[in-house]
């Protein structure tokens, strides 16, 4: 087996569209700075290669032209180029972003898309012979559900820090952290680090990777002669709000918010560490991967899109009133608002279709090591669905070869919340991903 590492910065320049909200953000100055990264693999004829992305999200349509040029420039298969994005709420819009109303930045996207493509050409271009082993270990204390039932019945999304109408919790977070070490001869080691909950933990409008950057650069600097990767997992219901902080759990976050979510950039930075010690603390006890062969492939789906034409008027009153920044005389505030607005543009955008969609998932084999891809933000459970099926060898990546939406788990549809009700997907998508 044989492995390269190459990475370049994608920071993008003042005036383009932040991506993650729904409201218009344009970039306004740098707190740090965003990469694209590429790990390459080959095995006699087999070659694939993994590319990480500080972004928010890339639809399937981006991702199928790079995957196309990469795979042109680097001689192999489409469905051997697995792209992630970290989905920090602090990036740059790539491509068309209607639904948020952010206009696209042409040059942008032409620079983005020539740094991956040149990412992966040079992680080819390192290629070194290498031995591979994973672990995992835990980190604990950073990220938790969102999604709440209340006492009087409802389910509310981020419903706020110590709400005395919290009735309990729906589900739980997974606080593994999942790593797979690359040792290479005459050159630095690679870890590739998955860990899922949502990267919005900064906010605003200076550029930031957000706790995923922070990992990467705590990883690199602990251990010596080290790069890392990082990929996103299973994080479409969970995020970094504690729902009972202590005093101290407080500190480095600012409470009073647009939509009331706590944010910090020190906590961040405390995000970062913690996944990064989970790594750092069990580098010494790895199990070697068996075999060295790579496979990958791909499996088109369909699954029904989530229209509902006989709210369509009020949706349409609702989404005029936001765009035109009339939010004011809407009757809802932070999260509240947010979700009534989200559901609002839905079933606007699906007015005339399309009866549903079509997503790739994608699976890259390495030795006994499989990196499942899905297109777009699953819900926990749906990720311990597919570890259980798979087994201790997976690595349950979201936001894969495309993301364009929620894949809420169908009791979910049933409860209620931003996430259900924002989606493009009618119930019972999981049971079509698992």
């Amino acid at each position: 087996m044989k492995v390269g590492f190459s990475r370049k910065c994608i920071t993008p320049p003042m005036g383009v569209g932040v991506c993650g909200y729904y409201e218009y953000r344009e970039v306004k100055g740098v707190l740090d700075d965003l990469y694209v990264s590429a790990v390459a693999f080959q095995s006699g004829d087999g070659r694939a290669v993994i590319i990480a992305a500080d972004v928010c999200m890339l639809s399937s349509e981006l991702c199928d032209g790079y995957r196309k040029r990469v795979a042109e420039y680097c001689s192999l298969s489409p469905e051997a180029v697995f792209i992630n994005c970290s989905h920090t709420h602090t990036g740059p819009v790539v491509g068309d972003n209607e639904s948020m109303d952010i206009p696209a930045s042409p040059e942008y996207d032409r620079y983005f898309a020539d740094s991956l493509v040149e990412c992966a050409r040079e992680a080819f271009a390192d290629l070194k012979n290498a031995e591979m082993s994973v672990a995992e270990g835990r980190a604990e204390g950073i990220s938790f559900v969102r999604r709440f039932r209340m006492k009087n019945g409802n389910v509310q999304t981020n419903p706020g820090v110590n709400n005395p109408d919290v009735k309990e919790a729906l589900g739980t977070a997974n606080d593994k952290v999942r790593f797979l070490r690359i040792k290479r001869e005459r050159g630095d080691t690679v870890v590739i680090v998955s860990f899922g909950t949502h990267a919005d933990t900064v906010g605003g409008e200076l550029v930031s990777a957000d706790w995923p950057g922070f990992a990467v650069k705590t990883v690199e600097a602990a251990l010596e002669n080290t790069r890392c990767l990082f990929l996103t997992g299973a994080q479409g219901d969970v995020n970094h709000i504690n729902p009972h902080p202590t005093e101290a759990e407080r500190e480095g976050l600012e409470y009073d918010t647009f939509d009331g979510v706590p944010r910090g950039y020190e906590h961040a930075k405390h995000m970062g560490r913690k996944v990064a010690a989970a790594v750092i603390g069990n580098i010494g006890k790895t199990a070697p991967v068996t075999g060295d062969a790579i496979g990958f492939g791909m499996k088109e789906i369909f699954m029904p899109s989530n229209q509902e034409t006989d709210r369509l008027e009020e949706a349409k009153k609702i989404s005029e009133l936001y765009l035109s920044g009339r939010a004011h005389e809407l009757p809802y505030e932070k999260m509240e608002l947010t979700t009534v607005v989200a559901e609002a543009q839905r079933i606007v955008e699906l007015e005339h279709g399309p009866e549903g969609y079509r997503f790739v998932l994608s699976a890259l084999k390495i030795g006994d090591v499989t990196f499942a891809g899905l297109p777009g933000e699953c819900f926990t459970d749906i990720g311990r669905t597919i570890e259980k099926e798979c087994g201790d060898g997976v690595f349950v990546c979201c936001l894969t070869n495309g993301g364009e939406t929620y894949f809420p788990t169908s009791s979910a549809y049933d409860e209620g919340g931003y996430e259900a009700r924002s989606s493009r997907l009618k119930k019972g998508g999981d049971k079509i991903l698992t």
